[in-house]
């Protein structure tokens, strides 16, 4: 039977639709304050063999387990004092925890076979209410083909996924733009596997630690580490100081007379957050052009600009 995906406005009605689907092991597109995930029930292993299938995505990519507060969250991993602080701090909100797994009925595969889960309390109140409603947490990598643009809005994911899923739950535009900074607690090291908004030294200040930054990947513990990711179907050159011909730009600041179409801005005041909210948005644009490929300008290094360039560089990787 062909499914037909249908998008429905955040609202009690349509989250208690949203989770009956869940209760029943479909596959939901849902908001997060980061970007939209495709969720589903993550002690099932059918439906986590789904979510994997309809992204196409490696089976060796664990994916990020979302709970309806902190106490389900750090009751389902082996914490430390680490992550109690960092929970109180942070959760809800865009901050995942790598840490040893305690639950024995999440599904294997939603961790890639590994002794470690991610964990995060996303603070979109849609998520939140459609949490509410169920006794298991959702496991939600983000709704897109994999390593393809991150969707930001439902219409996002209806281009990606239309006809895969049977809902798209419409929670608005995700606010950070960007997914969720994650931190490994799996060991004595504090490591930092991603960047987010939450920035190295927001963690250090709550932890009064240093945290070492991933250099050499052998074990996929969370998404976002493999070095293709985050990829338009055209090309990206970043760190771009003119624009070629047939390419687009994608600036930061105010456009000069000398680009030309298509040519958009991530933030014309120079603001990082701004630039964060609007990176994937703006980049699915440009990609829908006849262009040979997008350039980039030059992101500022500091505070979220770091996650920015995180994503652009992994852009930028050719396969």
């Amino acid at each position: 039977m062909q499914i037909k995906t249908k998008i429905l406005k955040s609202n009690k009605r349509n989250i208690i639709i949203a989770s009956e689907l869940l209760k029943k092991n479909k596959i939901v597109g849902i908001p997060t304050e980061t970007v939209y995930g495709l969720g589903g029930r993550a002690d099932n292993d059918n439906t986590i063999k789904k979510i994997f299938n309809i992204k196409n995505r490696p089976f060796n990519t664990p994916l990020i387990l979302h709970y309806k507060n902190s106490e389900c969250a750090l009751n389902d991993i082996f914490y430390d004092e680490r992550a109690k602080e960092l929970a109180k701090e942070f959760w809800p909100g865009p901050l995942t925890l790598v840490s040893k797994i305690k639950n024995k009925n999440i599904s294997k595969l939603a961790t890639a076979n590994l002794n470690t889960v991610a964990v995060r309390v996303p603070s979109n109140k849609s998520i939140k209410e459609l949490l509410m409603q169920l006794d298991f947490p959702i496991a939600a990598p983000s709704a897109n083909r994999y390593g393809k643009l991150s969707p930001t809005s439902a219409e996002d994911v209806y281009d990606e996924l239309k006809n895969k899923i049977p809902l798209i739950l419409d929670g608005g535009i995700s606010t950070v733009g960007v997914e969720s900074t994650i931190i490994d607690l799996s060991n004595k090291k504090v490591v930092i596997l991603r960047h987010g908004c939450i920035s190295s030294a927001d963690i250090e200040k709550v932890l009064n630690c240093s945290i070492k930054k991933i250099s050499d990947v052998k074990i996929l513990k969370s998404p976002g580490l493999a070095i293709n990711h985050y990829q338009p179907d055209k090309p990206v050159r970043i760190n771009a100081k003119k624009q070629r011909t047939n390419e687009g730009w994608l600036g930061f600041g105010k456009i000069q007379k000398e680009f030309v179409k298509p040519s958009l801005s991530l933030s014309k005041k120079r603001c990082l957050k701004e630039a964060a909210k609007n990176l994937y948005k703006m980049l699915r644009l440009l990609d829908r052009n006849e262009i040979i490929g997008i350039a980039v300008q030059k992101i500022p290094k500091k505070g979220i600009g770091i996650a920015i360039n995180e994503r652009l560089f992994k852009a930028a990787k050719k396969k």
